[in-house]
Formats: C-alpha cells, sequence, structure tokens
C-alpha cells in the first residue's frame, strides 16, 4: 500500500463562502490566523478550518439570528457572546450554523488550541499542563471592574469598564455609574487632548482603506453632558480589539470597497474610522433601502441595507423630520454615536397607528394599544392579518416625514 501523503493545506469551510479565497497552509495554523470549527455530521467532508476573518463574519451572522430568538432577545451582547458556543446558546442559534455538506450543523471547537508557530495542534494533557503551569513567584494579579489590567513598560494599566453593545436587540444599554469615565465640562475632545480610550487595541485586519482617528474635535459641538463614553461608543466590547461588530462593518465595507459614507438624510459625506468611534454618526441595518448610498449586506439568508446617519441630523441641527401623519418630530439624539444598530431606527419607534398599517391594504397591522417588546422586532417581517402579504410593514419610506433643511 502507498504511503499517505501528508496535508500540506485545508480549504476554508465557512458557510458563506470564503472571502479570501485562498487555502489555509498546514503551518499557519495559529490562533491569529484560524479557527477551527466541528461538524455533527460524522460523514462531512467539507473540512474544519476558517480564516479568522472569514469565521469573525460568519459568527457575526449567526449573532445576528441568536439576537431574535426566543430567551436569547433578552440578554445583553455580552451574554450572547459568552453563550453562543456553549450549550445554553448553541442550543438556539444551531439552525443558523448549517454546514456546506447540507447534513450537519457547525459548531466552534472551543478544545482546540493552536501552536503559536503552527505546523501542528496540541490537545494533550502535557500541552494543557504546560499552558496552566504557573512560576513560583507568580503573584495575585489585582482586577479593577471584573477586567485585569494590562501592562505597558512594567506598570499595570487598568483597561476601560465595557459597556452594552448598540447591536442590542433591545437597543437599550445600562446608564452610566460611577465608574464610567465623564470629560469635565471645562473641557472637550481636541487634537492635543489625550482620548479616553485605549490606544493600545490592534488594529483591524481588512486592509488600510480606513483612516485613523486623530483628531476628536467634531464631538465638541455635542451638549457638555453628552461628551462621555456612554453616548459615544469608544471601547471594544471584545478582547484585543476583535469587537463582532466592528469587524463586521469594516469587513463588510472593506469587501465593497468603500471608507466614506454618505447621511441618508443631508447627503453629507462621512469618513470611516478603523477603531471607534467609527463614524461621526451611527450606521444602521434596515430591510429597506433609504438611498442609493446604502451598502446591501447579507445576513441570514436575505439581503440588508447598511445605513448611516450623521451626528448633525440625529441631533436635528442639519435636518428636522416631522411625521407627515401625527407631525411628531422625530428625534435620534439619544442613539449611540460611533456604533451600528441591527434594526431599523426610524422604524424602531412608532409614533402613531399610521405607521402600524400593512404597507399592501393599508389597514391596522397591529392597533396601537399593543407595542411589541424590542425595538428590533418592528424590523421584521410580519403577515398582514387582514390581507396575507407578508412584508416589513413598520419599516416606511422616508418620504412619510415632512423634511425641513436648515442652513
Amino acid at each position: 500500500m502507498a504511503n499517505q501523503q501528508p496535508v500540506t493545506s485545508y480549504y476554508c469551510c465557512v458557510p458563506l463562502g470564503c472571502q479570501i479565497e485562498e487555502s489555509i497552509p498546514n503551518n499557519a495554523l495559529t490562533v491569529n490566523n484560524v479557527v477551527k470549527v466541528v461538524c455533527n455530521n460524522e460523514l462531512c467532508h467539507e473540512g474544519q478550518y476558517m480564516h479568522k476573518s472569514c469565521f469573525d463574519q460568519w459568527e457575526e451572522a449567526v449573532l445576528t439570528y441568536l439576537r431574535s430568538t426566543g430567551r436569547a432577545r433578552s440578554w445583553s451582547e455580552k451574554q450572547r457572546l459568552q453563550n453562543l458556543w456553549t450549550k445554553k446558546g448553541y442550543d438556539l442559534a444551531y439552525k443558523a450554523c448549517g454546514c456546506k455538506c447540507g447534513k450537519g450543523h457547525l459548531r466552534k471547537d472551543l478544545d482546540w488550541v493552536a501552536l503559536k508557530n503552527g505546523n501542528t495542534t496540541c490537545n494533550d494533557d502535557n500541552g494543557k499542563k504546560k499552558r496552566n503551569r504557573k512560576k513560583k513567584n507568580d503573584k495575585p494579579v489585582l482586577t479593577l471592574n471584573g477586567a485585569a489590567p494590562q501592562k505597558q513598560a512594567g506598570i499595570g494599566v487598568p483597561m476601560m469598564r465595557n459597556r452594552s453593545s448598540s447591536m442590542s436587540s433591545t437597543g437599550s444599554g445600562s446608564p452610566p455609574g460611577s465608574a464610567d469615565f465623564t470629560m469635565s465640562p471645562t473641557h472637550g475632545f481636541g487634537a492635543t487632548k489625550k482620548p479616553f480610550f485605549n490606544d493600545r487595541r490592534e488594529r483591524h485586519g481588512s486592509g488600510n482603506i480606513f483612516s485613523r482617528r486623530h483628531d476628536y474635535s467634531s464631538f465638541n459641538t455635542l451638549p457638555r453632558h453628552k461628551i462621555n463614553s456612554y453616548h459615544i461608543k469608544m471601547e471594544d466590547e471584545g478582547s484585543h480589539g476583535n469587537d463582532e461588530t466592528r469587524c463586521f462593518i469594516l469587513s463588510t465595507l472593506s469587501a465593497s470597497h468603500v471608507n466614506r459614507i454618505s447621511c441618508i438624510l443631508c447627503h453629507n459625506t462621512m469618513i470611516i474610522f478603523d477603531r471607534y468611534p467609527l463614524i461621526d454618526g451611527t450606521f444602521f441595518l434596515s430591510p429597506r433601502q433609504h438611498s442609493k448610498g446604502c451598502v446591501p449586506v447579507k445576513l441570514d439568508g436575505r439581503v440588508q441595507y447598511l445605513n448611516a446617519v450623521c451626528m448633525s441630523c440625529l441631533e436635528g441641527w442639519n435636518t428636522n423630520l416631522r411625521c407627515r401623519y401625527c407631525q411628531n418630530r422625530w428625534n435620534g439624539s439619544d442613539l449611540i454615536l460611533g456604533s451600528m444598530y441591527s434594526y431599523d431606527i426610524f422604524a424602531a419607534t412608532p409614533c402613531c397607528p399610521e405607521r402600524l398599517k400593512c404597507n399592501n391594504c393599508h389597514r391596522m397591522v397591529i392597533m396601537p394599544d399593543h407595542r411589541l417588546q424590542f425595538f428590533s422586532d418592528y424590523s421584521h417581517s410580519v403577515a398582514c392579518p387582514n390581507c396575507g402579504v407578508i412584508d416589513f410593514h413598520f419599516v416606511k419610506s422616508l418620504s412619510t416625514y415632512n423634511r425641513r433643511d436648515r442652513e
């Protein structure tokens, strides 16, 4: 019998389709390059490795499914991320983890440990003992707010407190507490002012088409009580700068060669930065293409559009929107700047019964006294109880607002 040739490379098995379109060399199986997954179909031959960037994008799609599923809708974004690949979360999200083999479901291999130099993997007891061995002179490390301090030049520097992500389906985060860092009322963001975020985060690996933010003075126009890390997204939710929301946005825009985006209201162009705050405004996903500058995104098997609204329009400085039916003003000043919402921010808070009507027969889909539980529920497709048409009935066109531009 002829000797079997050793495997020298692997194919990326990401179900969404590999973005890199390159095989994974055997000597590149490192935690920085590759994630190992397992299919529950024992006869699956589609592979078990993904490029790290491909896995991040696929994982974000699974998280999007989890956000609208069962009891996970009430979890915080941090809880969803922690529970996703454990039994608690995977039992809810496995339907979004279908393998390319068509007969199984993929799951991240939490037991896989890659050697730093690649070449092989280690799951044996010796490897685990070596990883967990402590030196005799090790001393306890002081932790602040549950996070261990990072060391720089021999000095322990405490990390900033992570806060709820704007990707949450509830659209709400925890209120700022005493641990929040707030800019002094006499100071704002300036080119020479030291930013109040951790500058040691790693740069996103999607390329260099995005700008590095050096001047934060654009936020000085905000009211002073909003110049803080609660109203402006400053910190990654993930460790080492691997925030899923940020990776999703930058990888999506990088694939479309987009490094600037226009506000859908005033059409002013905003620069996209590689770190939080990503823009001087906010991103949001919608099933409706509100303008030609929206970027199409395929999530959970359907197309959505990545839209953006600038800070001036959110605050009502550039453009003032009033409902054509009830004349109530749309207000986006409470939204977090610099991040992304996973639902249509215009549909999230219906101001009158007209916005609860069917797009086909114009009869009520739900009664005004019946409010949906989450902001994101108004961006989901539902069937009209009168005509039976399934549509995103609560996501209305911007033409349903009277628009007033300010010079």
